[in-house]
């Protein structure tokens, strides 16, 4: 399997709509998330439909979408009581819209219905963990507790919120992290910073060796800068 998950794309960068329409579906993103989380393996439907608690017939129809878009693929097949079961992997380690479809103004609906999904997903996992107590870190074994944290915006604008220390007076370097940041760069420095991010994720994006791979982490990277339409009104 490992020469398989090498020979795959590191990012793919989804130029057409049929594909972007194929990522519009909050069902179909949950399956290539739980794909996504072992990238080596070879996933049979039952075993997503348990990890989505979803009967595996509603998933077959999602499965085939994702593949005929070219997101997943059948990694091997094996005969079951006479039925031949798929196994799927994922086709790509990550994905990235390309800036003609971004650029592309009939576009704009199937963009606000991917990008809604994707959020959506994102918030209910987020919430989730909140919820469960995974979102704080546990303090280290025999570690005194501590309340430190921080919060509050930098000079460039971001609000950070980090979490408990694990070791007294020290951060947990797996803290959780939230950042935003809403405001104006000079076109060098803005140009710097999505060039940076591109830079980091490219980076991160090719996975660990397996044994090695043993910290979940969730992040989500969302960067634009809004342009008025052209020959349009601002809003």
């Amino acid at each position: 399997m490992a020469d398989d998950a090498d020979a795959r794309v590191i990012v793919r960068e989804v130029d057409d709509v049929e594909t972007l329409k194929a990522l519009s579906d909050p069902l179909r993103l949950a399956i290539l998330r739980a794909m996504m989380s072992d990238v080596r393996a070879a996933h049979r439907v039952k075993d997503i439909a348990r990890l989505l608690d979803q009967p595996p017939t509603r998933l077959y129809r999602h499965i085939k979408v994702l593949e005929s878009a070219g997101l997943i693929k059948v990694a091997q097949t094996r005969m079951v009581s006479g039925i031949q079961e798929s196994q799927y992997q994922v086709a790509q380690f990550a994905l990235r819209l390309s800036r003609d479809l971004l650029a592309a103004p009939g576009n704009a609906g199937d963009l606000a219905d991917a990008f809604a999904a994707t959020l959506n997903d994102f918030r209910d996992r987020l919430v989730r963990d909140v919820i469960s107590g995974r979102f704080q870190p546990e303090p280290e074994a025999g570690a005194e507790e501590s309340g430190a944290g921080k919060s509050g915006a930098g000079e460039s604008g971001a609000g950070e919120s980090g979490a408990g220390a694990g070791v007294a007076g020290k951060p947990d370097p797996l803290g959780p992290m939230v950042v935003a940041l809403d405001r104006r760069l000079s076109p060098e420095r803005a140009t710097e910073f999505r060039s940076r991010l591109t830079a980091l994720m490219d980076e991160f994006n090719r996975p660990d060796d397996e044994e090695n791979a043993v910290v979940p982490v969730e992040f989500l990277l969302m960067f634009w800068a809004p342009k008025e339409p052209s020959g349009g009104t601002p809003a």
